[in-house]
């Protein structure tokens, strides 16, 4: 027995002794390996300072720095996968989706399995947003591959379920968001909400909102160590959201909207999820008769007198749509687009009644791209006689080019208008085009002009800001802020954007307006925001939330050829969804008020517009939502399209396309009738109110 023992100790004892060996064999050979030398080891430390440099800037916000810094990172090590993820992150922010895109296709072709690289490919493919490159295709193929590698995961399936609902597919959308809702996410069980909504299965949708706002209640009494009370419901106006408040707070309205169209709030919901608009005030606007028939909305437009007699007519178009043009017969409007010659054009964007040779003849610009993807613009002559010719290719305007609006103006003094196109590059084309008329053609002299910017271009706005008698441009850029050109004279621009303290505009803005809110004889600048759907559902709920981020801005021109801001000042520190501003004068006291027109590109949102109310050039104050705060929609435009008989002004609504009919079943035609009251409309939760009242009813 001491033998086979002696046998194992020895044995175990060698074992030791080899191991021991091979340890120091190692060592000596790590010792042995050449230390790096000097400009390996500042190589390696100039790319630890410049990524920590790059992440600094990206937290801060300061977006551009930083996709520089991840761009001189990417010199020292090309395959570094952080560096791509975040230059792709850092340019999506920034509005370059294309170079976003770009940068995930070099991380996927590092690691084809990089989840993180195909759900954002996957997302900016998919954005419906100024300047991005939308490919559904290219976007699925993304999303289900990550869908491979992430089987239990909520995100890719709400990321295909958005997808579908952008498309107009509300049932394939339904069924991806029931996978997301079925893996308990909150995001899912709202979203299934929200497409039973679309559906107008109010009932069905209940239950889903329920489900999240029984979890956010549950949230709540955890944070709050106690029994969860009224107060307690919606967080302090201060305080950011948690990702389980902001789904928390649209379910909270979503379930107000439907128990409006159910006519109560189903038996059985706890008082703090429940939504009591204030009593006494205007949140209801009525709606003027459809005097156009069911088929003459469909999108926007534009008042235009195009006959010899100077009849009013009405210019209406819309993506996916024929362009139609309706002239005034007494108190009606009848179909006059085939004998003005304007059969057979399709998908305007946007149409403007300008007089570009003089004659005293309104013509016709018709902008046939917008926001998304690109098309050729047109222009058509008035004949004086009623009719119109296409003078495009006479006028050397031809050419495909995305354009988001124009601006038509006498920018180097001869007496002629000129054109300025805005929107996103391309290889042929810049963002800012500008078109000075020669007399019988339009020469693109944007170089020589000084009208060259980078990014993409949203919207211009022409004054006078520093009152020398020249027409000045304010350039909106998509996420990249803004830049004011001065006119020096013969249309040759500086940029004044430092000068006159513009500066640090920056998120998702469609609109830049001048004009003059005070009445003090200059022009002011307004310029609004796309707040995220989180902001804008808040400011709906928490009429005392006031953020400083992604609201409006308004700025005062000092008369010195400078502006301060005073959004705060102006109470206009609130979140909207805006895509489209209307300066209208409501209430015709002589100040001009103005009408915020909310919605989206995509179908991932509803939320009422909202007139506010000018308090006499020392602010604005929220007055009436349109159609109502019960009754949301997703609104693209607004245009005044006739006068009322007592004054009022008739505004039409574009609705979205991807949810034409969803909501409204027709065209969306108000006469902006001023309400009873001035007071602010604000709705208060369970949380705000001190007399609940009742239950809200149909409207």
């Amino acid at each position: 027995m001491k033998k086979p023992l002696l046998v194992l100790a020895i044995l175990v004892a060698v074992i030791f002794l080899l191991i021991t060996i091979a340890r120091r064999r190692a060592s000596d050979d790590y010792r042995a390996e050449p230390a790096p030398a000097g400009a390996e080891k500042q190589r390696i430390k100039t790319f630890w300072s410049a990524y920590n440099q790059a992440n600094t800037f990206r937290t801060q916000g300061d977006f551009a720095r930083a996709a520089a810094a991840y761009r001189d990172v990417l010199q020292l090590n090309p395959g570094h996968e952080d560096s791509l993820y975040y230059l792709g992150t850092s340019l999506e922010e920034l509005g370059d989706y294309g170079q976003a895109a770009e940068s995930f296709r070099k991380l996927l072709a590092i690691n084809p399995s990089s989840g993180r690289a195909l759900g954002e490919l996957g997302n900016t493919l998919s954005l419906l947003a100024p300047g991005a490159p939308l490919d559904f295709e290219q976007a699925r193929q993304a999303i289900l591959k990550n869908v491979e590698i992430n089987r239990e995961q909520a995100g890719p399936f709400l990321r295909l379920g958005l997808m579908e609902l952008d498309q107009g597919h509300v049932d394939a959308a339904l069924e991806k968001f029931r996978v997301a809702s079925g893996f308990g996410s909150p995001d899912g069980h709202f979203w299934v909400g929200y497409a039973l909504f679309l559906q107008k299965k109010y009932a069905a949708a209940v239950p889903y909102f329920r489900k999240v706002l029984d979890a956010y209640g549950h949230d709540r009494k955890i944070i709050g160590r106690g029994v969860l009370s009224e107060g307690d419901i919606l967080p302090a106006p201060g305080k950011p959201l948690t990702a389980l408040e902001k789904v928390g707070l649209k379910s909270m309205l979503f379930l107000y909207w439907a128990a409006v169209r159910m006519g109560g709030y189903p038996a059985g919901t706890p008082r703090e999820f429940q939504i009591q608009p204030r009593a006494g005030l205007p949140l209801e606007l009525p709606q003027a008769a459809d005097r156009l028939g069911a088929n003459a909305g469909r999108g926007r437009a534009v008042s235009i007198a195009s006959g010899k007699d100077g009849r009013e007519g009405l210019l209406f178009f819309g993506s996916g749509g024929p362009l139609k043009l309706y002239r005034r017969e007494g108190e009606k409007f009848v179909d006059a687009t085939e004998p003005a010659g304007l059969t057979g054009i399709s998908n305007v964007w946007d149409a403007y009644a300008v007089d570009y040779d003089g004659d005293g003849f309104p013509d016709l610009y018709l902008v046939r791209s917008g926001f998304l993807g690109a098309g050729q613009n047109l222009l058509y002559h008035n004949n004086r006689n009623g009719t119109f010719n296409n003078v495009t290719a006479a006028v050397g305007l031809e050419g495909i080019r995305a354009t988001a609006r124009v601006c038509f103006s006498d920018f180097d003094g001869d007496g002629r208008l000129d054109l300025l196109e805005v929107g996103a590059p391309d290889a042929s084309h810049r963002p800012l085009r500008f078109y000075r008329n020669a007399g019988n053609r339009f020469v693109e002299s944007s170089q020589a002009a000084g009208l060259v910017v980078s990014g993409t271009a949203v919207d211009c706005a022409v004054g006078d800001y520093n009152r020398d008698g020249k027409p000045d441009v304010f350039i909106l850029l998509w996420q990249r802020g803004g830049v004011l050109f001065s006119n020096q004279g013969n249309a040759r621009f500086i940029d004044a954007t430092e000068a006159a303290r513009l500066g640090g505009i920056r998120g998702k803005r469609f609109n830049a307006l001048f004009f003059d809110y005070d009445k003090d004889g200059l022009p002011d600048l307004l310029v609004t925001a796309q707040a995220p759907f989180d902001d804008a559902v808040r400011s709906l709920l928490q009429f005392d939330f006031h953020p400083t981020a992604n609201t409006p801005r308004l700025f005062h021109n000092k008369g010195d050829a400078r502006f301060e801001d005073v959004t705060s000042q102006a109470g206009l520190n609130r979140c909207y969804g805006t895509l489209h501003v209307l300066p209208v004068d409501v209430d015709a006291d002589g100040w001009t008020d103005l009408l915020l027109v909310n919605g989206s590109l995509d179908a991932q949102r509803l939320e009422p517009s909202v007139v506010l109310r000018s308090l006499q050039g020392k602010g604005f104050q929220e007055w009436f939502y349109v159609p109502g705060f019960g009754r949301p929609d997703n609104f693209t435009a607004a245009v005044i399209v006739a006068s009322g008989r007592r004054g009022e002004p008739d505004v039409l609504f574009a609705e979205n396309p991807i949810l034409r009919g969803r909501l409204s079943g027709g065209p969306l035609f108000f006469r902006l009738q001023t309400p009873p009251s001035s007071a602010s409309p604000a709705p208060q939760s369970g949380a705000q109110r001190k007399n609940p009242g009742s239950a809200p009813r149909n409207p």
